[in-house]
């Protein structure tokens, strides 16, 4: 078997470069044969994947987090030529959790997860922004409260030159609860009924921000998104609905409405801030639509403990 590793060096509070080098030697102790690309920038994971041989692999891995993930999934049209595993190195890693694998940084059982996983085809979501540009993600989008959270830590990462784990977002989450104001989202859901919100979150996953849950019961594979729309727009009800989440009781909040979707379009009164897979994505209105099983993931076969700090 081939891999194709592609490694985001300052994942993991820098260490995803060693961990890359410690996977590589035990996937080569166990016969396979295996590529390292380290990233040099930020898009360098999508360039890399972009011009990369259909022939080159037989599985490319990406060790790093949801971002970077997303960069690969963005390089060029679906399906992909490759299935894509994913060595989690994140902070919220949310991906890596709903495949299953490895929340650890012992090389050795990242290479048992990546040698045993088997292929499973998953959903894509598909944002359309009002000039016509489409980006991927996989497993949310938000428009409100999570995007002004990621904007804001985007902008602290940004003077760590990208390190940091939950630690870096404490301040900008802090700020950003202290100052916020609940716009007034527009919300339609599959053509049909329009809904006001002072949130939105898109869910093609489970988990969301890694400790959080809204919708117990989306999945990667789901036959259709949950939209979570939080009605209430003080920063008491933003504060108990977040409570909520992170006991997974969000569910039965009076202040959470949760729909099913094939596509929706956010809008507002000005053009506010997204986010997708944790990362900054454009502004509204955009158009959050479902693709059904067009991207190939690599599941683990079955849960591998954490033991480390990754």
């Amino acid at each position: 078997m081939r891999f194709q590793l592609i490694v985001n060096p300052v994942a993991g509070r820098n260490r995803a470069g060693l961990l890359a080098e410690a996977v590589a030697q035990h996937l080569r102790a166990s016969g396979a044969e295996v590529a390292l690309h380290v990233t040099q920038s930020p898009g360098g994971a999508r360039d890399f994947a972009a011009a990369l041989s259909a022939e080159a692999c037989d599985r490319l891995v990406v060790v790093g987090g949801d971002g970077t993930l997303r960069e690969v999934v963005n390089s060029r049209p679906l399906p992909l030529p490759w299935p894509v595993g994913l060595v989690p190195m994140g902070t919220a890693n949310v991906v890596g959790r709903e495949l299953g694998m490895a929340l650890t940084l012992e090389a050795q059982d990242h290479a048992t997860a990546l040698l045993g996983a088997s292929p499973w085809t998953v959903n894509a979501l598909e944002l359309t922004h009002a000039d016509g540009q489409r980006e991927l993600a996989v497993a949310n989008v938000g428009a409100g409260l999570d995007a002004e959270v990621v904007r804001a830590v985007s902008v602290e990462r940004a003077r760590h030159h990208g390190l940091g784990g939950y630690a870096v977002w404490v301040r900008p989450i802090l700020q950003t609860l202290v100052g916020y104001r609940a716009p007034r989202l527009r919300v339609r859901i599959d053509g049909a009924r329009l809904y006001e919100a002072a949130a939105v979150v898109v869910q093609g996953a489970r988990s969301y921000g890694g400790v959080f849950e809204l919708s117990p019961t989306t999945t990667l594979d789901a036959p259709q998104l949950s939209v979570a729309l939080v009605l209430g727009p003080a920063r008491r009800d933003l504060f108990r609905l977040l409570t909520r989440a992170l006991v997974r009781r969000a569910a039965r909040d009076h202040d959470l409405l949760l729909l099913p979707a094939r596509e929706l379009e956010i809008s507002a009164e000005r053009p506010l801030g997204l986010q997708a897979d944790g990362d900054p994505a454009g502004e509204t209105p955009v158009t959050v639509r479902l693709l059904p099983r067009v991207l190939t993931l690599l599941r683990a076969g079955a849960r591998v403990p954490a033991r480390g700090g990754a």
